[in-house]
């Protein structure tokens, strides 16, 4: 009976204790991407870490003189643990850090089906996979506007082939609900 107390006490004095530490990034950020549609969650794990998740939608258009137009939109996934590197520095320079607004060092995943969910353009790969070990940047702005970009080495998947080289990612959009 005392095994079955002490281990809710535990659970809750660990969760109390790691309420108090004085956490640099936020909680939890919802993003509303623009510039590749989709929404994203960013949430604190650490006193410099998040993990970010993504779904997006993808577009493709195909068409020329004398053949049909095709088009497609293709859902897609990503995820990735950030390491956020120059909170600090910021700080000492009287520089923002709300809604995460610094530099950071990501593992990133990005997932897409090459199926559409709305069209007839077809990818010849039915799925594209890219993994990448990126340095990042993300800034938030007083009205919600944020921009994020990273860049790496990674590797790019699908069921044809495997290629090595730089990832380029991109992000543009809103905060909803504000930065602390």
């Amino acid at each position: 009976m005392k095994q079955l107390f002490f281990l809710p006490v535990l659970l809750l004095s660990i969760f109390y204790a790691n309420a108090q530490t004085n956490r640099l990034v936020e909680e939890g950020i919802f993003k509303v991407n623009a510039l590749l549609p989709g929404v994203s969650y960013e949430v604190g794990v650490g006193n410099k870490s998040t993990i970010n998740m993504e779904a997006i939608i993808g577009f493709a258009l195909r068409g020329a003189t004398n053949t049909e137009t095709q088009f497609g939109i293709y859902p897609g996934f990503a995820a990735d643990f950030r390491n956020y590197i120059n909170f600090e520095r910021r700080l000492r320079k009287r520089k923002n850090i709300s809604g995460n607004s610094g530099n950071y060092i990501s593992f990133l995943n990005q997932f897409q089906f090459g199926t559409p969910l709305i069209g007839n353009l077809e990818y010849a790969s039915d799925y594209y996979y890219n993994a990448a070990l990126v340095y990042g940047l993300q800034r938030t702005y007083k009205k919600g506007f944020y921009f994020s970009l990273a860049f790496g080495p990674g590797i790019f998947i699908n069921e044809f082939d495997k290629v090595t080289g730089i990832l380029v990612d991109a992000r543009l959009g809103w905060v909803i609900g504000g930065r602390k």
